[in-house]
C-alpha cells in the first residue's frame, strides 16, 4: 500500500505550490486506488458494457436466457455480429453459455453483475 507521505515526497515542489487544499485528500485518494482490487476485470466489464448493442443484449438477458438466433432476431442484427458481442460479454465474465440441442443459449452471470454494481456504488458513494 502506498503511503501518502511517501507520495508527497515524490511530488515536485513546483507541483505543490498553491494546492495545499488537495494534500489532505491524498490519503483518501490512495485508499480508493487500493480498495478496488481487480481493476482489470472492472475495466473489461465496463468496456463490455460500453457498446449499445452489448448493453441491449444484457437487457434482453436480464429478462430471460436466450439463444443467439433469438437475440439476433429481436435486435434485428446479423447473427455473426451478435455472436461477436456475446464473446466479448463472455470474456468479461458477464454472461455464460450452455449448449441445448443445436443452440448456444446465453444467460447473465448475476454474481458478476452484482459485484460490478457494488463496486460502482462504492465509487459513487465516495464522490458524495
Amino acid at each position: 500500500m502506498r503511503d501518502s507521505e511517501e507520495v508527497l515526497k515524490r511530488i515536485p515542489k513546483r507541483c505543490l505550490e498553491d494546492i495545499e487544499e488537495y494534500i489532505p485528500r491524498i490519503s483518501a485518494a490512495l485508499d480508493n486506488l487500493e480498495r478496488i482490487k481487480d481493476k482489470d476485470i472492472l475495466s473489461l466489464s465496463l468496456k463490455a458494457l460500453s457498446s449499445p448493442t452489448r448493453l441491449d443484449i444484457v437487457l434482453l438477458l436480464a429478462a430471460s436466457d436466450m439463444p443467439v438466433c433469438l437475440i439476433s432476431y429481436i435486435l434485428e442484427k446479423d447473427q455473426s455480429l451478435i455472436s461477436h458481442h456475446l464473446s466479448d460479454l463472455k470474456a468479461a465474465g458477464l454472461v455464460k453459455e450452455t449448449v441445448r440441442g443445436k443452440y448456444r443459449v446465453y444467460r447473465l452471470k448475476k454474481d458478476a453483475l452484482i459485484n460490478l454494481l457494488e463496486t460502482l456504488d462504492s465509487v459513487i458513494r465516495e464522490v458524495g
